[in-house]
C-alpha cells in the first residue's frame, strides 16, 4: 500500500488530470463561451449599424459568459475541495469544513471585465464606421469580438480557484505540514513546471521558479504561468520521504531531455500561388501546390537540362 507521501502526490496528479479535462471542455468549439460568441457575431453581422441592437447583443453576451464562467469556476473549486478531502483522509483528519469565500465571484468579475472592455471597443469602432472585419473578424483573423482573451482568462482561474479551495480546506490547527509542487509530466510540460516539480517549501514560503514561461521568480502558489498544470500537495512533515521527491525530480529531468514535439509535425506545407490567405483557409486547395511537389518538379527539370547539355 502506498505511504502517505506517495498518496498525496497521486492525489495531486488526479487533480491536475481533472483540471486538464475541464480546460479542454472550456476551450472546445462546443463550449458555452464559444457558442455565445458565435450567436452574437451572427446577430451583429445583420445589425452592425444599429447601436441599440449592438448594446442588446453585448448584454446577452455578458449574461452568457457570467453563467458559463460561474459553472466552470464552481467545478474547478469542487475539484480542489475533492483533493482536500482525499488528503485529509490520508492523515485521518476528517472532512474539510465549508469555505467562507471560494473566490468564484471575484473570478467571474474578472472574466466579465474583459467582455465589457470588448464591448466598449466594439461600440467605439461601430460609431466610427470602420468596417465589419475589424469588429467581427474574417477567415484569416479574429476581430475585436473574439472569445480567445476570455477563454485564456478563464483557463487561468480554473487552476487558481482549485488551488485556493484546496489550501483553505486543508488548514487544520496543529497540523505540521509542508507544501510540494506536483506537475503533470509529459511532452507539453513547460520548463518552469519541470524545474519546480517536487520542490518542497514551508506553508508560508513561496516556490522558487526558474525557466520559462513564469509570472515571477517566487510565487506562493500556482498557476505559475498561463496554462499551468502544477498544483501543490500538503505533506505531513514527519512523513516526507526523500526517495519520493528524488523520483519526481528524476522524472522531470528525463522529460526535459526529450525534444519538444514539432508544431508542424504531420502537416502539409503549402505555398500561396497568386491567391489570398482567405481562399486558402476556405479550403480552395486547388489554387495551391505542395512545396515537396514543386521541389521534385524543379529537380527533374534540372536533371533534364543537364542531360541536354551533355
Amino acid at each position: 500500500m502506498p505511504d502517505p507521501h506517495d498518496r498525496s502526490v497521486e492525489s495531486a496528479l488526479k487533480t491536475v488530470e481533472q483540471l486538464g479535462k475541464l480546460a479542454d471542455r472550456l476551450r472546445a468549439g462546443t463550449s458555452p463561451v464559444h457558442r455565445a460568441y458565435r450567436v452574437v457575431i451572427r446577430s451583429l453581422r445583420r445589425n452592425l449599424n444599429d447601436t441599440n441592437a449592438i448594446i442588446d447583443a453585448l448584454e446577452t453576451l455578458e449574461d452568457s459568459v457570467r453563467v458559463a464562467s460561474g459553472t466552470f469556476y464552481k467545478r474547478a473549486s469542487a475539484i480542489g475541495l475533492a483533493q482536500a478531502k482525499r488528503d485529509l483522509r490520508i492523515y485521518d483528519l476528517g472532512d474539510p469544513g465549508p469555505l467562507k469565500d471560494d473566490g468564484v465571484a471575484t473570478a467571474v468579475t474578472s472574466a466579465l471585465g474583459l467582455v465589457s472592455a470588448q464591448g466598449d471597443r466594439v461600440l467605439a469602432v461601430a460609431r466610427l464606421n470602420r468596417g465589419d472585419e475589424l469588429i467581427l473578424g474574417d477567415d484569416s483573423r479574429q476581430g475585436i469580438l473574439a472569445p480567445t482573451p476570455v477563454l485564456t482568462e478563464m483557463a487561468f482561474w480554473l487552476t487558481g480557484l482549485s488551488v485556493l479551495s484546496y489550501l483553505l480546506s486543508t488548514k487544520k490547527p496543529g497540523l505540521d505540514v509542508v507544501r510540494q509542487a506536483v506537475a503533470q509530466i509529459d511532452q507539453h510540460t513547460t520548463k518552469t513546471c519541470l524545474n519546480v516539480h517536487g520542490q518542497i517549501v514551508e506553508v508560508d514560503e513561496p516556490f522558487h521558479l526558474t525557466g520559462t514561461p513564469r509570472f515571477a521568480d517566487d510565487m506562493m502558489n500556482s498557476p505559475f504561468h498561463r496554462g499551468c498544470r502544477t498544483v501543490p500537495a500538503i505533506i505531513r512533515r514527519d512523513l516526507v520521504k526523500p526517495e519520493v521527491t528524488s523520483g519526481m525530480r528524476d522524472d522531470a529531468i528525463e522529460q526535459g531531455k526529450k525534444p519538444k514535439p514539432s508544431t508542424m509535425k504531420g502537416r502539409a506545407h503549402f505555398k500561396v500561388v497568386g491567391k489570398s490567405v482567405q481562399e486558402f483557409r476556405a479550403g480552395r486547395w486547388h489554387t495551391y501546390k505542395r512545396l515537396d511537389t514543386q521541389l521534385a518538379a524543379r529537380q527533374e527539370a534540372a536533371r533534364l537540362n543537364e542531360a541536354r547539355r551533355s
